[in-house]
């Protein structure tokens, strides 16, 4: 019988493998392992200028960008020994805001949320990462296989992170929700500098950064950061603030009814000093003269 039609039935009942399907134990434990068993939602801040066509994750320097993020972040993560891969679903602004998903399969036990955030906050990249704005979520699959998240985490370890919403008298503009136009530029540093002023009081302050600005008059978002080992409460830096507004210390013209200051346990304070006096009235008119001066 000639071996073109042998070949053939010795590869249909076995003796001899298929060309292209051939298989074995290390391909199939792959496989198996390569199943994502553990997921997580990842959002961090790169301390650069947004550009309008990072919206575009299409645009060749977008993908640019995509491309060496991936690749910087998955190297901190492959000491991991179950991580599989990491990627990027959009850009936002906000400096340059990383929205993406972090990937792990079975291999090993499911990563901590904190050690997560502790890894790609203390890694070493090519662009400056802002590490206090660092949100690490577990994604959880429920009966119905819908997503929910769960264990927040947004401060790095020995730091305790405030946040710190207020109310200035002002105009809104748009540029103002633009955190690199020129004018969010100017009132940043205004703003941080003013709060300097109040907050270096505590020996345990480190820093203040704005997060954004919001219409409604101009509503202040910012993070307030402390060594966690001597942090003050919530309430003394919500009062030292108010205190400030009513001394003149602080020149913004604060509304303090609207001073809100939020630790990391979710509790919030405010204090609201009565500012009724013909004095107070004049200097807050003379801080928005002067907030809109630095604005523009």
């Amino acid at each position: 019988m000639e071996w073109r039609i042998i070949v053939p039935v010795l590869c249909l009942i076995g003796f001899l493998p298929v060309p292209g399907n051939a298989a074995d134990n290390s391909t199939t434990n792959s496989t198996t392992n390569s199943t994502t068993a553990f997921e997580f939602n990842i959002v961090f801040h790169i301390n650069d200028t947004f550009n309008e066509t990072y919206s575009n994750m299409a645009n060749n320097n977008t993908i640019t960008l995509k491309n060496k993020i991936i690749t910087e972040v998955s190297q901190v993560y492959t000491q991991l020994k179950n991580f599989q891969r990491f990627d990027i679903l959009q850009f936002r602004n906000g400096s340059i805001v990383v929205d993406g998903k972090l990937y792990f399969n079975s291999s090993d036990s499911k990563p901590s949320v904190a050690n997560l955030t502790q890894i790609l906050n203390n890694g070493n990249f090519t662009f400056k990462l802002l590490t206090n704005l660092t949100s690490i979520t577990e994604v959880t699959t429920t009966a119905a296989n819908t997503s929910t998240t769960t264990q927040a985490v947004t401060t790095s370890a020995g730091i305790a992170v405030y946040n710190l919403t207020f109310k200035m008298t002002g105009n809104f503009t748009n540029d103002l929700s633009n955190m690199s136009s020129s004018a969010a530029t100017n009132l940043t540093n205004f703003v941080v500098g003013q709060l300097d002023g109040v907050f270096k009081n505590f020996k345990s302050y480190k820093r203040t950064f704005i997060r954004q600005f919001r219409n409604g008059s101009i509503i202040v978002d910012a993070g307030v950061e402390f060594d966690k080992v001597s942090s003050p409460s919530a309430t003394e830096l919500a009062k030292a603030l108010a205190d400030g507004v009513r001394n003149g210390v602080v020149k913004l013209p604060i509304d303090t009814q609207t001073i809100q200051v939020t630790d990391s346990t979710g509790f919030t304070a405010n204090k609201s000093p009565v500012l009724a006096s013909m004095l107070t009235a004049l200097w807050m008119t003379l801080a928005s003269l002067l907030l809109s001066a630095v604005m523009h």
